[in-house]
């Protein structure tokens, strides 16, 4: 006679998740927007610890500041872990809020709670959409910066462009009227590049989605939206994990 299938504790359900949101940025005002975009996004299913890393750019533009950033992040999420499990409360997930991920390999390599990051969550929720993806960012030096990270993913083939907005990313942050028109512009150029998938890329472009008058006829993801649900996910993965362990 089998076994009958092991069933999760109840707690699993209703108990919020602890996740830890790290800025690589040091853009304090930008931490606190990503840290109520999240609340509101879970509501009582997480409790949502941002923090802002204490060194490195206001926001990453270029490959030799992510490699600072890289630095600060490390270090932050190795701080930030060490905290919590001292003050018994460990996080069940992180999640890097820079679409440059900068560190992500040497994260996961420090903690032993699941990592997500924005550019990796956003290309795979996109694949699950449609067959090609395109990606709207601020920058004109991250659409280098974005394909060397795609291939590392062996996803170049699936993507149709890189659209590089102009400006200062933190600029995108107002939702001025001219930034509004120029990501409702990029947008639809994302479409006629042929993609049935567009990524709305960043921190600063987090949340922007709703500011637009209309959107194309074409699925459209928020990368830090999908960041979050992704991150949740883990977070939950890993707790059913634990607790079927006894841990």
């Amino acid at each position: 006679m089998s076994a009958a299938p092991a069933v999760l504790p109840d707690r699993l359900a209703v108990t919020p998740s602890r996740l830890l949101v790290i800025n690589g940025n040091t853009t304090a005002d930008l931490t606190a927007s990503l840290a109520g975009q999240a609340r509101a996004f879970f509501g009582d299913a997480a409790r949502v610890h941002a923090v802002t890393v204490p060194f490195g750019p206001a926001y990453i533009a270029s490959r030799a500041q992510a490699a600072v950033s890289a630095h600060a992040v490390c270090e932050t999420a190795e701080r930030e872990a060490a905290l919590a499990e001292a003050a018994g409360e460990p996080f069940d997930a992180c999640l890097l809020a820079c679409f440059g991920e900068p560190g992500i390999g040497a994260v996961r390599e420090r903690l032993r709670m699941p990592v997500a990051g924005m550019a990796e969550a956003a290309i795979l929720t996109a694949l699950q959409r449609g067959d090609r993806y395109a990606i709207v960012t601020v920058g004109r030096l991250w659409p280098g910066m974005l394909r060397e990270q795609i291939r590392q993913l062996g996803l170049e083939s699936r993507c149709a462009g890189l659209l590089a907005l102009p400006g200062n990313a933190l600029d995108y942050v107002t939702r001025s009227p001219a930034t509004i028109a120029a990501v409702g512009q990029a947008l639809d150029d994302a479409v006629a590049l042929g993609a049935d998938v567009v990524i709305v890329a960043g921190a600063a472009l987090a949340g922007f989605l709703p500011s637009l008058p209309r959107l194309p006829a074409v699925p459209v993801i928020d990368s830090y939206r999908a960041a979050l649900s992704q991150v949740q996910a883990l977070a939950t993965l890993e707790r059913a994990q634990r607790q079927a362990a006894g841990r």
